[in-house]
């Protein structure tokens, strides 16, 4: 499949997934048959501390490294984050913010309908039993904005996942991520992936 140059960033809280999500998306990517680099940036080591990383993705090999400093895409684990110093650094009118909320969520500077909630924790909540919001954050991204087939993505995640968890979690948070993405179905306009771009 094709892939269009991405650069995604990620925030969330300690204990939220958002390193692990920035790097399933990569290797997602990679074994669709495009290039990716996936990148933490470490602060506090504690539980509850602001986290973020970074999810390069291109059709060709990623030789940028470092913090992306212009994300297309946004991604807050955590809604309360919107006001959080520096979270929205490099957000333009051209970024799509995704945000883990259960109702719509004011982003300064970013126009309404390129801002997406998505109740992540608590589709998470009910299929895991916890409410940590990363795989239904990275399915959504996956799907809506780098444009992995819905039903081989899925797959591919289960067999990933099954490799480091339990058989019935790894179910469980393929089951959260198959109804993120159902969720996440009506934002493609006419079948097509929103547009993506600076």
């Amino acid at each position: 499949m094709e892939f269009v140059p991405l650069e995604i960033r990620w925030h969330g809280r300690g204990g939220y997934g958002a390193k692990t999500a920035a790097l399933l998306l990569a290797e997602a990517v990679i074994e669709f048959g495009g290039f990716a680099q996936a990148s933490p940036e470490f602060g506090p080591e504690r539980r509850g501390a602001p986290v973020q990383a970074y999810t390069r993705i291109a059709p060709q090999p990623v030789r940028r490294r470092g913090a992306v400093d212009r994300p297309d895409v946004l991604v807050l684990l955590d809604a309360r984050l919107v006001s959080s110093p520096g979270v929205l650094d490099g957000a333009t009118d051209r970024t799509h913010v995704v945000v883990n909320a259960p109702e719509p969520v004011a982003v300064p500077g970013v126009p309404a309908e390129r801002v997406r909630v998505l109740d992540a924790s608590g589709i998470a909540g009910r299929t895991l039993g916890r409410e940590i919001p990363n795989v239904v954050m990275l399915a959504a991204v996956a799907v809506a904005f780098v444009g992995l087939p819905p039903g081989a993505f899925l797959r591919w995640l289960e067999e990933r996942l099954a490799r480091e968890l339990p058989e019935d979690m790894a179910r469980r948070n393929a089951e959260a991520a198959r109804l993120a993405v159902e969720e996440v179905l009506p934002w493609l306009r006419g079948g097509r992936l929103l547009t993506v771009g600076r």
